[in-house]
């Protein structure tokens, strides 16, 4: 039971954020909840816990997903790397994709969340690392410099909210990554022009 009202707490909290950002009220989640402020407090020390264990909560379970992704013997390896910033999180069944701006709001009023969660983060990319194995071993690609694309990959994720500020446009995080991610594998040249390798 304690477990399920847990769960109950986080999925609701991830709502919150969603909504509200870093600036939901504990009240207003407890209402959502129809519980007491006080009951909230029994099962988490803090608001900060809360949305700590809420994001990292949906962060797990993309990782799963991408593990299970990366274990896929019916995708290749172009179909993984394509799909890898398109996985969702069970959460997303009654949540919309969080913006960029409002999870770089959450983590600049609560900056311990996001140093807590950085560590977490590092394991999807170490499955990414892995799916860039097998790109390179694969057929279709020509030979690429691995640790160069993994930079680019990472400097673009690092870099989305300076991109949608420049851009005055919002995104989530995986609209963005995909639309990178595409002009990093294919470019910007009409493939139409190209054929065998050259210009035509």
């Amino acid at each position: 039971m304690a477990k399920d009202m847990r769960e109950q707490i986080l999925t609701e909290a991830l709502i919150e954020l969603n909504l509200y950002g870093a600036d939901f009220h504990m009240d207003d989640l407890a209402r959502r909840l129809r519980i007491s402020k006080r009951t909230l407090y029994q099962h988490f020390t803090s608001k900060q816990k809360i949305v700590e264990e809420a994001i990292l909560s949906a962060m797990t379970d993309v990782y799963q997903k991408h593990l299970a992704m990366l274990n896929d013997t019916s995708l290749t390896a172009e179909e993984k790397i394509m799909g890898f910033f398109t996985v969702r999180s069970k959460y997303e069944k009654v949540i919309e994709v969080c913006s960029v701006r409002q999870m770089s709001d959450v983590f600049l009023k609560m900056p311990e969340v996001g140093e807590h969660l950085l560590a977490y983060h590092e394991r999807d990319w170490a499955v990414m690392d892995e799916i860039l194995d097998e790109l390179k071993a694969s057929n279709g690609f020509i030979d690429f410099d691995k640790p160069l694309l993994m930079h680019m990959l990472r400097s673009a994720a690092e870099d989305v909210l300076e991109y949608i500020n420049d851009v005055d446009r919002d995104y989530s995080f995986p609209a963005y990554m995909k639309k990178c991610l595409t002009i990093i594998l294919y470019g910007i040249k009409d493939r139409r022009q190209i054929t065998n390798g050259t210009e035509t």
